[in-house]
């Protein structure tokens, strides 16, 4: 028994904690306690211990400012290992800054504290270089059901939690509406196209200095401006981009076309998840029920694809439940209809978690995102609506024909 315990205790980290709440620190030592010691230490200490696995830097209830400022004497101590930011509000500027200066990655109290050691394993996986990043891509056949809006808004929460891994890019082509909602810094920068004609001479300094980036620290990648270009965004070209992009960020974010072409099957191919968006509309459920059967067809896992049901409104409950149980697509989540705050947001050249933090459908936004951080997704689905089999019209109108290729392979 001795000798049991003495080796679990051997395989066991150190972590050096940072800050000045005691009811903080104990949260984030039980949360930490299977695989972590905890070294505790002041804010204002200037002798922090060099031997450490992991440092958490508290930035609650002091000047961030102070908390940004502790990052370089800590690796100046501690050396080359991974330092985390535990926060309780989501300043951008400050994120970005703290980001520059090593810190790899963002624990947002009190949410994210229950999942802390997951994200904190796979954070450090990444920064070992042991990873490829995940593409996650948002499509529909119909346009106009809101895909731009949850792409760009989620991409800004996974930013923010990812210490700014997070690259953004647009692929609705022929123009994407994705550059009207970043507003980036104002440097010239990469379109997909010159992307493509400088692919092989990128390095991780070039592209992090040739990519568009929001103050969240979001990176972006746009269309080219001229019809042109995009004659160079062919489906080898974006499969490319994509294996170069992988290497460099945690979350590749992706608005995809509403169409079916080389290069939007080249982006599904290469997805790790394929997040279907509909409205609650009978036209916005046929076009789910034609996307999901091309994705079996194809020979995606079922898995893969994940409905996201947008503008929700109490007024459609029951017909939606009897389209949705005719589709025979669970739902992975679902966004209230706050239309007239996404367009004040966007005419304001602000996203959501900035015009509107407090709302339902900002935190419904930001679920997704906490979902894609998560190292072991127990369940396929961020919520689940419980449907009972139903038969009749709607069944007889969604009825699709046997995918070629079934899921699950």
């Amino acid at each position: 028994m001795d000798r049991a315990h003495e080796t679990l205790t051997g395989s066991r980290k150190k972590a050096l904690y940072i800050g000045n709440n005691g009811e903080l620190f104990a949260e984030v030592e039980k949360n930490l306690s299977l695989s972590y010691d905890l070294i505790h230490e002041e804010i204002s200490s200037s002798r922090w211990s060099g031997n450490a696995d992991l440092v958490l830097i508290e930035a609650i209830g002091i000047d961030t400012e102070q908390a940004i400022a502790t990052i370089p004497g800590v690796r100046d101590i501690v050396g080359d290992v991974p330092v985390f930011m535990i926060i309780d509000k989501r300043d951008g500027d400050a994120l970005l800054r703290a980001s520059r200066l090593g810190a790899q990655g963002f624990i947002e109290a009190p949410d994210d504290l229950p999942d802390i050691l997951s994200i904190l394993q796979r954070g450090q996986r990444y920064s070992q270089g042991s990873y490829s990043g995940e593409i996650s891509t948002f499509f529909s056949l119909k346009g106009g059901v809101g895909c731009t809006t949850i792409a760009v808004n989620v991409a800004q929460h996974l930013a923010l939690k990812s210490g700014g891994s997070t690259v953004l890019v647009d692929l609705n082509m022929p123009l994407g509406d994705t550059s009207l909602y970043i507003e980036h810094d104002n440097k010239e920068s990469y379109s997909l196209n010159d992307f493509i004609l400088n692919i092989n001479r990128l390095d991780e300094g070039l592209l992090k200095n040739a990519l568009a980036r929001h103050a969240s620290g979001l990176s972006y990648l746009g269309l080219p401006p001229k019809l042109e270009e995009l004659e160079s965004i062919t489906d080898a070209n974006i499969k490319m981009v994509f294996s170069v992009l992988k290497r460099y960020f945690n979350h590749i974010i992706v608005d995809c076309a509403s169409d079916l072409s080389p290069v939007t099957i080249a982006c599904l191919d290469s997805s790790d998840h394929i997040f279907l968006v509909a409205e609650p509309s009978l036209s916005s459920m046929r076009a789910i029920r034609v996307a999901n059967d091309t994705c079996l067809q194809l020979g995606y896992p079922d898995t893969r694809q994940k409905l996201i049901l947008n503008r929700k409104t109490s007024t459609n409950s029951a017909v939606m439940d009897d389209l949705l149980s005719a589709l025979n697509v669970p739902v992975a989540a679902e966004i209230n209809n706050d239309y007239i705050t996404c367009l004040e947001a966007l005419q304001q050249g602000q996203l959501l978690n900035d015009f509107a933090p407090d709302s339902i459908a900002n935190a419904q936004l930001k679920a997704i995102a906490t979902y894609l951080l998560q190292d072991d997704r127990g369940a396929d689905h961020i919520s689940t609506i419980q449907q009972e089999e139903k038969t009749g019209w709607f069944s007889n109108l969604f009825a699709g024909r046997t995918p070629l290729t079934a899921g699950g392979k």
